[in-house]
């Protein structure tokens, strides 16, 4: 073999190693972003458990919700504490649609107590304490 030839070789070899090298290197800082969880992971897992006062207070803004929002004609039921949270289930309603009725309630009824949030999901009117705010800033609109 000419030494021309076992040079092009020797080259095509540390080539070949470098960019393996470059190829693990990438795919081992990209692996984290993989891991990073979704939205919907991050949600499910936001809920503070509630003290007896915590409680108290949030069922209290929950039954006044639960009030306006059924004489608007809402077809929700009673709240219902857990631990983490106080829930009205309305099967079958949208999340757009019971936010129709939440937001005509908001002069009646208010703003959630400090650092509680109100939410109107898919069948279900929830109550809570979150542990972090998950909104994205990109997101909220500052014009209003």
């Amino acid at each position: 073999m000419s030494m021309r030839k076992r040079w092009f070789i020797a080259c095509g070899v540390v080539a070949l190693g470098v960019l393996l090298a470059t190829v693990a290197v990438l795919a081992s800082r990209s692996g984290g972003d993989s891991s990073r969880p979704t939205l919907a992971e991050l949600a499910a897992k936001n809920y503070r458990t509630l003290t007896k006062s915590e409680s108290r207070t949030l069922v209290t803004y929950a039954d006044h919700v639960y009030r306006c929002v059924t004489a608007h004609g809402a077809k929700v039921a009673a709240p219902v504490a857990s631990s983490t949270r106080i829930v009205m289930s309305a099967p079958h309603r949208s999340a757009r649609t019971l936010l129709g009725y939440l937001s005509a309630c908001d002069d009646t009824v208010g703003p959630p107590p400090p650092k509680a949030s109100l939410q109107a999901r898919t069948g279900q009117i929830l109550v809570y304490l979150p542990k972090q705010c998950l909104l994205s800033p990109t997101e909220v609109d500052t014009a209003a």
